[in-house]
């Protein structure tokens, strides 16, 4: 294990840091940013590796901040480009399960009745990953035309091979060209649970400007939209490669800064409660929701712009973690054996924050066949599909993908008659479903 960057602001991973200000990386404020929590050294989250690559394995400072200018949440200290650019050329995650293709399935009937487009407009999606959305708006959308952008060598070969026209790298300057010549403007640009990530959001926000048609639409849906969050005490919600944590307000300033304007707004349940914005150019004519104003007054009445709201979060989160791990230990004390569900990479924050590996647990069912024989950042537990868990049936099953409750809980069912107890969740609160 090879730990990299300074040290943290707090020597161990408990909630709330000193006052370290610092400059916003994307409004530029200075000083204007203050930590409110600090996770100490964790893996990436999304590095699932191998067990060979485990020697070589590298942990980071994950340090959360607010920017008391711009109100938007970020990662104090992003860990450095070349980290994030192989986990992401080597990213193995696709959307799985029934809940997560219904919302896709809305999403693209929403983007539709939005935008009312006419025939041949084209709808490029930002981080298209497999093609779900994209191949949910050809379905719905006869007469459109799509094109993807992925940096994922095997996911954008999976998306091609469902007929999904798909450029291969990263959104830059090089493949918004492309774009233009083979495809040409763009009706709608989407990003669906990319934003957040982005090292150089106004660098995005420009090229998207650039490929957009004058009356185009820009449709951006991210997960760690925090009222939900902090409603949940979701801390699982942050890792390395998640920068950014927006709020209306905070998108409002930042598309703001690069001409757009938001004129439609919306909460979903999408991973466990995402924002979902509508913008066009500033000027354009689509006239602005009253959905805009609703829910900028719920942000203040939730305490969206001050820092108090963030301090007290922090505050929270060590409680619920050591609630978390005396639940486990109490089990594994008791003779039990305990496997995890779910390899998400908010998962791996909650296992190596939580420091809930092959001490208490033996291993991870996850459904992505990508995953699978692979072994999860820091705690090193393999990775398995679900015969495992009749093959070796445990006692309790700890639900690391807890977004998606009421799917698993379903699927862990029939387990019950070869000797399951219970079923550990472990947000908002810890709780042992019998």
């Amino acid at each position: 294990m090879v730990r990299s960057g300074p040290p943290a602001s707090s020597p161990t991973r408990g909630g709330t840091t000193p006052p370290v200000l610092h400059d916003c990386r994307v409004c530029g404020a200075e000083s204007s940013v203050q930590n409110f929590l600090s996770f100490g050294p964790l893996p990436l989250g999304n590095a699932f590796i191998p067990p060979s690559e485990i020697p070589g394995e590298q942990e980071f400072p994950l340090d959360m901040g607010f920017c008391r200018r711009c109100y938007l949440v970020q990662v104090v200290d992003p860990v450095p480009t070349s980290a994030l650019e192989r986990v992401y050329r080597q990213y193995s995650y696709v959307p799985t399960g029934t809940t997560l293709a219904r919302h896709y399935h809305d999403l693209a009937g929403e983007v539709l009745r939005v935008v009312r487009p006419e025939a041949g407009a084209l709808f490029v999606d930002i981080g298209s990953n497999d093609g779900l959305l994209l191949t949910e708006l050809r379905g719905q959308g006869p007469g459109i035309r799509i094109a993807g952008v992925e940096p994922s060598d095997k996911i954008s070969e999976i998306a091609r091979s469902r007929g999904v026209p798909t450029i291969h790298g990263f959104f830059d300057d090089p493949a918004a060209d492309r774009l233009r010549t083979e495809f040409g403007a763009a009706t709608v640009v989407s990003a669906t649970q990319v934003f957040q990530h982005l090292r150089d959001p106004m660098g995005f926000l420009r090229r998207a400007m650039g490929l957009l048609t004058p009356n185009g639409v820009l449709v951006l849906e991210g997960r760690a939209y925090f009222p939900d969050v902090a409603a949940k005490v979701s801390f699982d919600t942050f890792y390395h490669e998640l920068l950014f944590c927006f709020t209306l307000h905070s998108l409002r300033e930042l598309l703001g800064r690069a001409g757009f304007s938001i004129f439609h707004a919306e909460r979903t349940d999408a991973y466990g409660g995402s924002l979902r914005v509508y913008a066009q150019k500033v000027g354009g004519s689509r006239p602005t929701n009253p959905s805009v104003g609703e829910l900028l007054a719920f942000e203040r009445s939730a305490g969206v712009p001050e820092f108090e709201t963030y301090r007290e979060f922090g505050s929270r989160v060590k409680g619920v973690r050591d609630q978390l791990l005396g639940t486990v230990r109490r089990l594994k004390s008791g003779g039990h054996r305990l496997v995890a569900y779910g390899a998400p990479s908010t998962g791996n924050t909650l296992l190596n924050y939580c420091r809930l590996g092959k001490e208490y647990l033996e291993y991870i069912v996850d459904d992505n066949p990508l995953k699978q024989g692979l072994v999860a950042p820091g705690t090193h537990l393999p990775i398995t599909d679900s015969r495992a868990l009749t093959e070796h049936p445990p006692d309790y099953v700890l639900l690391v993908a807890w977004r998606l409750r009421e799917e698993i809980l379903e699927k862990l069912r029939p387990l019950r008659v070869r000797g399951l107890r219970g079923v550990i969740v472990p947000l908002p609160a810890p709780e042992v479903v019998g």
